[in-house]
């Protein structure tokens, strides 16, 4: 920690601060990036939405997930 600037002694506990100095340059992108870079247009979005009537989901919150009572057995 010779000689350093107070910019560079400031403690960054996520490493933000590199990230807002310095360009990013990605080695690949993902789809779900390339999908989200253009706003939603008619030829983009479904023509037909089917909604699920949320049978089973509406069955869970009056009864609740099932619950495993069985022995484990595993040898630790």
């Amino acid at each position: 920690m010779s000689e350093m600037n107070a910019e560079e002694t400031d403690s960054d506990i996520h490493g933000t601060k590199n990230a807002k100095n310095k360009k990013v340059e990605f080695r690949f992108r993902t789809t779900s990036s390339e999908y989200g870079k253009y706003s939603p247009n008619v030829h983009t979005m479904p023509c037909y939405f089917y909604p699920i009537n949320g049978q089973f989901t509406q069955h869970l919150g009056r009864c609740g997930m099932y619950r495993n009572h069985s022995l484990n057995t595993s040898s630790r």
